[in-house]
């Protein structure tokens, strides 16, 4: 019995592998077309972003509100390696972007360290925002940072301090 090269495991690993990647580079370049437009800035190295400029021109905010002047622009992009920041001084944009589209611009970028350090993101300051975020403060103003608990605990916080002090 025979082993033929197309019923080989070598190449079926391979035939996988060139599979999967085609359908990965179909997959990018049609998020690419439908990419939203991002408002001007400086033209960013690969990879890395604005950062070598960043770290060349301090302070950063005056860096990037003297670019935005040049430029004339009242909202700008800035990439720092794979985060685009997009700083506003206008208040009219600044309005709309904190009141009718906060929900788009308030979650923060998933990261591993951020993950791994609220273990599985469990706890309200790292947690992307969205539904779970919204339960976790609710429970935290509610239960733990309310007046009346503050009211509660006030007894026990003046005796934990009295046996600090003396």
């Amino acid at each position: 019995m025979a082993v033929t090269i197309v019923a080989s495991p070598p190449f079926i690993i391979f035939l996988l592998f060139f599979v999967a990647k085609l359908m990965h580079l179909r997959i990018n370049s049609k998020q690419r077309l439908i990419k939203a437009q991002l408002p001007p800035g400086p033209v960013p190295w690969p990879i890395i972003g604005c950062i070598p400029e960043m770290l060349r021109r301090k302070p950063t905010f005056r860096w990037i509100l003297g670019w935005m002047k040049e430029m004339d622009t009242d909202i700008a992009c800035f990439r720092f390696g794979n985060v685009h920041v997009i700083p506003v001084t206008c208040p009219t944009i600044a309005q709309e972007l904190l009141k009718k589209q906060d929900a788009v611009f308030a979650s923060r970028p998933l990261s591993v360290a951020a993950g791994t350090f609220s273990g599985g993101y469990k706890t309200t300051i790292l947690s992307p925002y969205g539904e779970t975020w919204k339960k976790m403060r609710k429970v935290l103003n509610s239960e733990v940072v309310s007046p009346a608990r503050h009211q509660w605990l006030h007894d026990k916080r003046i005796m934990e301090a009295d046996n600090l002090v003396w």
